[in-house]
Order: C-alpha cells, then sequence, then structure tokens
C-alpha cells in the first residue's frame, strides 16, 4: 500500500528533531521535512536544507528553511528567473529564508544574506579531482561545521569549499571526507583556489 502524506508525517522521527542545534534536510519529502522543522525551531534550533527538486508540498517547506543553498539550477526551476542573483533574491523574498545560495561547482560558491551577496572560489583539489560524487553533500557539511563553530558567512563557505575539494581526491562519496585536524590543516596553508575562467 503506498505511503500517503499523512501516513509520512506521522511517521516523521520528530523526537530527534529538537535534540540539536542545528537540523539539515534535503526536502525528499516535503510534508515530514516540514513536522521535523517545526520541531526544530520550536527547540530553538537552526533548519537549514540542501534542495536540488521541486516536490510536491516544497512550497510550505520553504519557509520554514532559515539557511536553504541548492544546486545553481535550483533557483531558476522555482523562481523561473534566469539570473541566478535575481532568483536568490526572488526565493529570499517570497519564502523568508535569512540565508539563500547555490553551489556551483568548480566555481565555489555564492550567498545571499545580510543584505549582500558572497562569492566564495572553490580550492584546487588535492592531487587532481577525481571523482565529484558527494562534493554538494561534503560542502554543506563544512559549511554547517562552520556555523556550529560560530564562524561568519565568508568562513562557512570556505570550510565548505575546502571539505568538498578534499573530498574530491579519491572515488567515492565519502571515502576522503577530512578530518577536522586535517580540515583545519588544509585551510591554513596557503591554497590554490580556483578561478572561474
Amino acid at each position: 500500500m503506498p505511503r500517503t502524506r499523512r501516513t509520512r508525517k506521522r511517521q516523521a522521527p520528530i523526537e530527534i528533531a529538537s535534540r540539536g542545534r542545528l537540523l539539515h534536510i534535503d526536502a525528499h519529502d516535503p510534508p515530514a521535512c516540514g513536522v521535523m522543522a517545526r520541531a526544530a525551531h520550536s527547540a530553538g534550533a537552526i533548519v537549514t536544507a540542501d534542495i536540488d527538486n521541486i516536490y510536491e508540498g516544497l512550497p510550505e517547506l520553504l519557509p520554514l528553511i532559515d539557511v536553504l543553498i541548492t544546486s545553481s539550477e535550483f533557483p531558476q526551476q522555482l523562481t523561473s528567473i534566469g539570473d541566478l542573483h535575481s532568483s536568490l533574491i526572488e526565493i529570499q523574498s517570497r519564502y523568508g529564508c535569512a540565508i539563500v545560495g547555490a553551489t556551483l561547482g568548480a566555481r565555489g560558491a555564492i550567498i545571499q544574506g545580510d543584505g549582500q551577496f558572497v562569492e566564495s572560489p572553490s580550492f584546487e583539489v588535492p592531487g587532481g579531482c577525481r571523482d565529484t560524487t558527494g562534493a554538494g553533500d561534503a560542502f554543506h557539511a563544512g559549511f554547517i561545521y562552520g556555523m556550529l563553530q560560530d564562524q561568519d558567512l565568508e568562513n562557512c563557505m570556505k570550510l565548505g569549499n575546502a571539505v568538498a575539494a578534499l573530498k574530491c581526491r579519491a572515488l567515492g562519496g565519502r571515502a576522503t571526507l577530512p578530518t577536522a585536524d586535517e580540515l583545519k590543516d588544509f585551510i591554513g596553508k596557503d591554497r590554490k583556489i580556483c578561478r572561474a575562467e
């Protein structure tokens, strides 16, 4: 028997939504994610999201997201606005997310927050890029790590780009995710950044 929206919402593990300072969602099931986001907000947590596609119920979920960082194509899909900057501004205006942004692959990332855009270039992958599988997820992990360390937006983006670069050193989505010490060492060195052509 197919699951209904009501069943999914009832199955959402809301008890875990209030256990931390931050809840990260992917929005594959917007109604269930909405239940989780409300529980997290009730506990004073921040809600972040990584969204790449439009799912049923997404417009109701978006106002519950504090930090929305998507793929580079998603803002246009959602708003029908071709210019990335304009589409991010529209998402922020329409849904009230405090911070909106997009990952840009080899060009790094862009974020709109505090009334201005911040762009952060990617890092060169040590030893050359072997696999980009999971690089977007790795970016989110680094960005969230920065948030939990109370870093500003620029440093959160730098950490996100660093984790993504380190992840791309080997095949697979998780094989070369860095430890905190490895990340600190990588950031601390005079690393080359990739420049958009």
